[in-house]
C-alpha cells in the first residue's frame, strides 16, 4: 500500500496539472497526429494554397475515422482514471485524517481513564496520609504515657531508695 507522505505527493502534482482539453479538442488532435502526412504533403506540394490543401487532402488514402476515434477513447478515458484516481486518493487521505482525529479521540479517552486512575491512586494515597499521621500522634502519645510512667516509676525508685537509705542510716545510729 502506498505510504501517506507519497499519495499526498501524486495527488498535488496531479491537481497542479493544467486542465486536459475536451473530447472533441482530444479528437482533433488525435486526427492531426495520426494523419502527419496530411501537414508533409501539404509543405512538399507545389502551387497557390487551395492545391496544396487539395493535394494534402488526396494523399489521405483512408481517413480511419474510428481508429482515431478509438484512440481519442481510450486517451480521454486515460484522463477519466486519472481523475477517478485522484478523487480516490484525496478521499483516502481525508478518511486516513479522520481515522487519525478517531484515533486521538480515543487516546483523550484513554488518558481521561487514566487522570481517572491516577486521582484515585492521589486520593487513596491521601487517605492513606491521613492515617499514618493519626497512627503516628497516637503512637508518639503512648510513647509520652510511656515516658510518664517511667519517670514516675524512677521517681517513686528513687524515693524508696531515699526512704531505705536514711532507714538504714537511722538503724546505724
Amino acid at each position: 500500500m502506498i505510504n501517506k507522505k507519497t499519495l499526498k505527493s501524486i495527488l498535488s502534482f496531479t491537481e497542479n496539472q493544467n486542465p486536459a482539453p475536451s473530447f472533441i479538442v482530444i479528437y482533433i488532435l488525435m486526427w492531426l497526429f495520426w494523419h502527419n502526412q496530411l501537414f508533409s504533403d501539404f509543405i512538399d506540394a507545389q502551387g497557390d494554397f487551395l492545391t496544396k490543401v487539395s493535394t494534402s487532402l488526396t494523399s489521405l488514402e483512408e481517413n480511419q475515422y474510428l481508429v482515431v476515434f478509438f484512440l481519442t477513447c481510450i486517451v480521454f478515458l486515460g484522463r477519466l482514471m486519472i481523475n477517478y484516481f485522484s478523487f480516490k486518493s484525496r478521499e483516502l487521505l481525508n478518511s486516513a485524517d479522520d481515522d487519525f482525529i478517531t484515533d486521538l479521540d480515543d487516546q483523550k479517552f484513554t488518558q481521561n481513564a487514566d487522570i481517572a486512575n491516577i486521582m484515585a491512586t492521589l486520593v487513596k494515597t491521601k487517605q492513606q496520609l491521613v492515617d499514618s499521621k493519626a497512627r503516628e500522634k497516637k503512637l508518639t502519645s503512648d510513647k509520652n504515657d510511656a515516658i510518664k510512667k517511667l519517670l514516675s516509676l524512677q521517681h517513686e525508685l528513687d524515693e524508696a531508695r531515699a526512704d531505705i537509705d536514711m532507714l538504714n542510716k537511722v538503724k546505724i545510729i
